[in-house]
């Protein structure tokens, strides 16, 4: 029986890799057209996006939002402000040009250049990092300090100090992978690394506890990089050890890079301030605060993040060719589409918040108190979502034009003002009248812990007012913008008028949901809402001669057509469509 074993097997085995050689086939094929790679990207949010909402369901329902999940959020602070300093040096958006400038050979040296630069580089930063992690987590998180749970938070950390790593040298092989316009080999990354964490919930954290968590983090941001290895060595690359074969090309890659590698930093810098705020509130305060957060960033992902990444080669491409009023038109196209989408997500997400958080995160320890308190914040956050989209398009408009200083400025006043912000706001919340009546306004009276939610206002207050102060300033420098957006901007209030009120009549009618409430209930009262919300947009879309309604519908049929317009996406490691944390 043992040789027929074997001989049944070497088949099976052939087959086997059979399959996976076809999978890797399909996955690097290559998408070319604006609509084209656009509609890959989106779809790679959206589910990239899903994945994480289940992601935060196992942990929401594992631990609830207390003092493990506190620690385990903490723990990415230090590693993701690494991850975007070091991995933004070696960003697609520098790599891409480099690379096509090039010829093949020269590629291959560039790669190993950028490879073995950034490989030292980062590997000296998480060492220095690690050695001075629990001095610089004591700074940060005294209360955890006092509660004796200081040594756990710098075993978390410097676990999670390989992510950075991996993740970097996942956004440079990304610039091999995306300049031969293989959007769905990229697009399955973020999935991945997701699912290394759902791993580590379900298998590791049984066996090592919570730095099972931390390995499956690791573990995802392995298969982040791995994935897009084989692709990458088919077409040459990594035939041997990488080499610095070229320092000048490497310090001026890092020359370039540095402005925008602080501006992305700044939002991480900003979030370590929020998140040492919350650690020194309520148990569970970092975790709300995550949680909200990630549901948030669904709605930007899919379309903020998904419109500014595919809007940005045709951007350069128009100020290469000195063609101004074509590269304020597209970013005008652009940001009308942000404003069509993300308005009225705002509203509907405002409406359904406590369904919404309700059906992807209540069960197990994730009780009514913590639904609460998410809701609210998820509510708080929601109000800047068309910011935040306008934001990362105006962002990439700057990019494009070669003028990185003035993200950075923004960036950095925006982070310095959301950490002032958030330490004015606890302050204004000590006071009884503004405590009631902010829990009143965002029902949550009487709950306790509830102060969180001022750090959700700090961050989102601040994002709208840098959105602003970005748009005027691109309006001054680029003239012609606003006057191309403002009746869409209008349209788009109006909508969201509509969705949010039919909405919330629509929920009043179906009944109020309170602890007793079954999954399933929430569910469909929150699915009845929001299509009764969806459609009264588009009525009123219709009903105002909305011109992306009408471009939309056009679209639509344009794609059953296979009608595509020729250019080309790109999207970086550090802008992974699912948040880090």
């Amino acid at each position: 029986m043992r040789p027929r074993t074997r001989a049944a097997s070497g088949p099976a085995r052939r087959r086997m890799i059979a399959l996976s050689t076809r999978a890797l086939r399909l996955l690097s094929h290559e998408v070319r057209g604006l609509h084209a790679a656009f509609y890959v990207l989106a779809a790679s949010a959206l589910l990239s996006s899903l994945l994480a909402l289940l992601r935060d369901r196992l942990l929401a329902h594992s631990f609830g939002a207390g003092v493990t999940l506190d620690l385990y959020y903490a723990a990415f602070r230090i590693p993701d402000l690494i991850f975007v300093g070091t991995g933004a040096l070696v960003s697609v958006y520098i790599l891409i040009p480099e690379l096509v400038r090039r010829t093949s050979a020269e590629q291959k040296d560039y790669i190993d250049t950028i490879v073995a630069g950034f490989s030292l580089l980062a590997v000296i930063v998480a060492g220095v990092a690690a050695l001075a992690a629990p001095a610089a987590l004591r700074a940060l998180f005294p209360a955890f300090l006092e509660a004796g749970h200081l040594p756990m938070l710098v075993v978390l950390t410097r676990i999670m100090l390989l992510q950075p790593i991996l993740l970097g040298l996942s956004n440079i092989i990304a610039g091999i992978t995306q300049s031969r316009h293989r959007y769905w080999l990229y697009s399955i990354s973020p999935l991945l690394y997701n699912a290394g964490i759902i791993f580590g919930t379900l298998v590791l954290y049984p066996i090592f506890g919570i730095a099972g968590l931390a390995w499956g983090v690791v573990l995802g941001a392995a298969m982040h990089f791995g994935i897009q290895m084989p692709s990458a060595f088919s077409d040459g690359f990594f035939r041997a050890v990488p080499r610095l074969r070229d320092p000048r090309a490497f310090y001026r890659t890092i020359a370039i890079s540095i402005p925008r590698a602080l501006a992305l930093s700044m939002n991480q810098i900003a979030f370590i301030g929020l998140t040492a705020l919350a650690g020194g509130l309520a148990s569970g305060s970092i975790a709300i605060f995550m949680f909200s957060y990630n549901l948030q960033s669904v709605p930007l992902a899919v379309i903020g993040a998904s419109y500014s990444v595919a809007a940005f080669p045709i951007l350069a491409a128009a100020i290469s060719r000195g063609a101004r009023d074509t590269f304020v038109g597209y970013v005008a196209t652009a940001a009308r589409y942000v404003f069509f989408w993300s308005l009225p997500a705002c509203a509907l997400i405002i409406v359904l918040r406590a369904y919404i958080v309700r059906v992807i995160l209540g069960s197990g320890s994730f009780d009514w108190t913590d639904t609460r308190l998410t809701a609210a914040a998820l509510a708080l956050f929601a109000i800047s979502l068309p910011a935040q989209g306008l934001t990362l398009l105006l962002v990439r408009g700057y990019y494009a034009a070669g003028r990185t200083m003035i993200p950075f400025a923004v960036s950095l006043a925006s982070a310095s003002g959301m950490i002032a912000m958030g330490v004015l706001s606890l302050g204004v919340f000590k006071s009884t009248f503004i405590a009631d009546f902010t829990q009143g306004l965002l029902r949550v009276a009487g709950v306790p812990g509830s102060d969180v939610l001022t750090l959700a206002f700090a961050y989102a207050s601040v994002a709208i007012a840098g959105s602003v102060v970005l748009a005027v300033h691109f309006n001054w420098r680029f003239k012609g913008f606003w006057i191309r957006v403002r009746r869409t901007a209008g349209e788009s209030a109006l909508m969201a008028f509509a969705a949010g009120g039919v909405a919330y009549a629509a929920l009043f009618l179906a009944g109020p949901i309170d602890l007793h409430s079954t999954t399933l209930s929430v569910f469909a009262r929150g699915l009845f809402g929001g299509i009764c919300g969806i459609i009264a947009a588009a009525l009123a879309a219709y009903a105002l001669g909305s011109r992306e309604y009408g471009e939309t519908i056009a679209g639509l049929r344009a794609r059953l057509w296979r009608t595509e317009i020729p250019s080309e996406a790109v999207a970086s490691a550090e802008e992974s469509s699912s948040s880090i944390s």
